[in-house]
């Protein structure tokens, strides 16, 4: 396919219970050392006090994730966006590799010993599932909320089977 396509999105996971947790484990963390430093270390406290801030502020602001979706031609990539400071990639994957795709209410259950990445926003609104096949993971569900763009973009570039498998189901 002689197609140049590209499209990004950007998502930020909303907070849970777990990492609302994190979050007051490190404050906690922060006010039992500042408290320790203060007593024991006398005229050095302040200098161990703004290097526990600091990486208190570290840790807390490294709590926030955001999941970012690019297609470039027929490619898929997903990164995790950390404190908007450092970047994992997730999985990078042919479209073709494909060998399911839709809205994740309307998923089978996955296949037995696949691995899932779950790059999700979290809010419970319309994610998507893709099954696929990838060079070192094997069998992978990737779950994730992707934009109208995105979700075209994908389409354009799925298997032609499940591609109409995809239009059939939006047809009924």
């Amino acid at each position: 396919m002689n197609t140049d396509f590209y499209a990004e999105y950007l998502v930020e996971k909303r907070s849970d219970s777990m990492d609302t947790l994190k979050r007051i484990g490190v404050l906690a963390g922060i006010t039992v050392l500042c408290g320790v430093c203060f007593v024991f270390l006398g005229p050095f406290a302040f200098l161990f006090i703004a290097l526990i801030l600091y990486g208190g502020y570290y840790l807390f602001t490294g709590l926030s994730v955001e999941y970012e979706y690019i297609i470039t031609n027929g490619s898929l990539d997903v990164d995790k966006i950390m404190g908007r400071r450092s970047r994992k990639r997730m999985i990078s994957t042919d479209i073709e590799t494909f060998t399911d795709f839709g809205k994740l209410k309307d998923a089978p259950p996955a296949p037995a010993g696949c691995t899932t990445v779950l790059a999700s926003d979290n809010t419970g609104g319309e994610d998507y599932y893709a099954d696929l096949k990838h060079k070192s993971a094997g069998d992978v569900r990737l779950i994730f909320s992707p934009n109208e763009k995105i979700v075209e973009g994908v389409e354009m570039f799925l298997p032609r089977q499940l591609k109409l498998k995809v239009r059939q189901s939006k047809n009924s």
